[in-house]
């Protein structure tokens, strides 16, 4: 059930990515702290190999609609099963030997919210170049005066509306929910050597995860800069209690284990934007506006030009 809904997330995610308005590919890189326990027999739970801390790499895709909030979808590493070994299932709580386990691979799906933009700099004023060009509102008759009304009013109305506000520095919250899916594979192996039997069991083998996080993008103006993420795991699939039974001599002994998993983690991104947002193509139209009203303006002077030589 949960590895069908982390599914149906992740392919709804990339279904609205296809035909995003807004869409932003985020390359990660950073630094992950897991903690697996294991519990023996039913007594307390304890750390066989300590916190273990890794690197960290992954990307992930997110499309984001026009009121801040949005889907997700990535892949990223995970280093958070712990390999514990034991031979005898009656000392196997005491006399053992842990290692953290290979690094293996994780899908990641959920719903993220982005809050409006805040800039350091509240302060931050438009251009003021308008200001500095004077006009007129006399209109008079015939082309000269026509010619100033329309090439000294529209024409820098124009320009005046291609200025953007340049505000500096701002920062954006952006805390996200979702499920995590990663592939695992067998908990407990034994292997036989003479006559002793050893025992391999996965500690923190998850198979389904529940992961949150807070990121704080940075940028300046209207050009994003960075983001650093703060994210927490923690393993909620195939972390079931694992039975061993084994027979020494006329004896029956068995051994249960259990373990529990959670990480965080802190990274570090460049966002990289997919899409060109609407404001851009504002910009070109009103530009390309601007340039109509002086090849006009340059037009209409030639003409009256001629008409007062005559």
């Amino acid at each position: 059930m949960r590895t069908a809904t982390l599914t149906a997330i992740v392919f709804v995610a990339m279904s609205y990515a296809t035909t995003a308005q807004k869409l932003t590919l985020l390359p990660q890189a950073g630094i992950e702290n897991s903690r697996t326990t294991v519990q023996y027999n039913g007594l307390s739970s304890f750390l066989p190999a300590g916190e273990v801390l890794s690197p960290y790499l992954g990307v992930r895709i997110d499309y984001t609609f026009k009121q801040g909030h949005g889907l997700f979808a990535g892949i990223a590493t995970s280093h958070s099963v712990v390999s514990y070994n034991f031979s005898d299932l009656e000392t196997g709580m005491k006399v053992y030997n842990a290692s953290p386990g290979d690094m293996k691979l994780r899908f990641e799906g959920g719903y993220q919210f982005s809050t409006k933009r805040i800039y350091f700099n509240k302060s931050g004023s438009a251009s003021n170049s308008a200001k500095s060009q004077p006009q007129t509102s006399t209109v008079r008759k015939g082309c000269g005066g026509s010619l100033k009304y329309y090439c000294g009013r529209s024409s820098d109305k124009a320009m005046n509306h291609t200025k953007t506000k340049n505000k500096g520095w701002y920062m954006s919250v952006q805390p996200s929910l979702g499920l995590a899916l990663s592939p695992s594979s067998e908990s407990v192996i034994s292997s036989a050597e003479g006559t002793q039997t050893n025992y391999s069991y996965k500690a923190g083998n998850w198979s389904t995860a529940v992961t949150a996080g807070t990121g704080i993008e940075f940028g300046k103006n209207k050009q994003r800069m960075f983001t650093i993420g703060i994210n927490y795991l923690k393993g909620i699939g195939n972390l079931d209690t694992r039975t061993i039974t084994a027979t020494v001599g006329n004896k029956i002994t068995t051994a249960t284990l259990k373990s529990a998993v959670s990480s965080w983690n802190i990274t570090a991104g460049i966002p990289i934007t997919l899409t060109k947002s609407k404001t851009a193509f504002k910009q070109k139209a009103a530009a390309e506006k601007s340039n109509q009203f002086h090849w006009k303006c340059g037009q209409y002077r030639s003409g009256c030009n001629r008409m007062i030589k005559q």
